[in-house]
């Protein structure tokens, strides 16, 4: 048997209707499963407290280290925030990479969460979500049967599986707040690629402290612009315009400064480091997030804070 792990930093799907962990979890797989015509899971509750117990012992360090029990497995970890739509969209992404002709991994990539994920004779799902002590989310869902067996397909003939789904994601419009674009400045992201580079040896989220705003991501083993900038957006969830503050205890700080309307310059940079984990940062002039500010004028009138 075959299992893997992934760590990741964005939040995908979106639903007009509030979903318990259980049904995002297993909305999100069966998602992907349709794309490739497998039936879908079901939640069984015995692999969910096995996740559990395994997840609140990673507490203390998040680390990506597999519980070698007798179910597939796929991990993931992400700061500030991930939840199950996010790892198991970035799980889906990897197809990718899959090249069903050959039921390989494209050269140097990674493809078996994926796999797992659309494994047709996985029908029994279970999963768990804890925060570690280090602030990160730590994901892990389990499968049984297992999937990835080495020299079986996941699932059946390609020609009868429907068309592949398109990855591609924009940003949705009920993030829009009706605040003019940024333009891109080359030395803001000198400076974001400069600090990043000082970063490759920890990954650490820790902020330069320089004059300009900033925002940072981290994850293991890829992240993109997009998932990145998707995720502080997502925090839009946990901000009262009213009252200009975040719900208790929540992070909403990363969103405020993406739609910060006076920050009209952007810079970036992305870094792979030591540990395997990439690094983002943004950096923002003028900086934004001043105490008793808020971010825009008044929303227009189909904006829900």
């Amino acid at each position: 048997m075959h299992v893997v792990c992934f760590i990741t930093f964005a939040i995908i799907f979106h639903s007009s209707q509030a979903q318990t962990p259980r049904e995002n979890f297993l909305n999100a797989h069966n998602a992907a499963r349709r794309q490739v015509g497998v039936g879908p899971m079901t939640w069984d509750y015995g692999l969910a407290a096995y996740a559990q117990n395994y997840a609140n012992q990673r507490i203390g360090d998040c680390g990506m280290i597999h519980s070698d029990g007798p179910y597939g497995e796929n991990l993931a970890a992400a700061f500030p925030q991930l939840n199950a739509a996010g790892a198991v969209k970035m799980w889906d992404d990897e197809k990718q990479w899959y090249d069903y002709n050959s039921n390989t991994c494209a050269p140097g990539k990674v493809c078996g969460h994926y796999t797992q994920v659309v494994w047709r004779d996985s029908v029994r799902l279970g999963c768990a979500r804890v925060r570690c002590n280090s602030g990160s989310v730590f994901i892990t869902c389990n499968y049984d049967p297992p999937g990835n067996y080495i020299g079986r397909r996941p699932y059946g003939d390609l020609e009868d599986q429907q068309p592949a789904f398109d990855s591609k994601l924009e940003l949705p419009t009920d993030v829009q707040v009706g605040v003019g674009p940024m333009t891109w400045n080359n030395s803001l992201a000198d400076y974001a690629q400069n600090y990043a580079n000082q970063r490759i040896g920890d990954c650490g989220m820790i902020h330069s402290q320089g004059p300009y705003g900033e925002n940072l991501a981290a994850a293991f083993p890829d992240l993109n612009a997009a998932d990145a900038v998707k995720m502080w957006v997502d925090e839009k969830q946990w901000y009262d315009s009213n009252s200009n503050t975040c719900a208790l205890g929540e992070v909403c700080g990363h969103y405020t400064q993406v739609v910060w309307r006076n920050s009209v310059r952007v810079g970036c940079a992305k870094v792979q480091c030591n540990n395997g984990w990439y690094f983002i940062t943004c950096n923002y002039d003028p900086p934004g997030n001043y105490i008793g500010q808020r971010p825009y004028d008044d929303p227009p009138g189909d904006f829900i804070p």
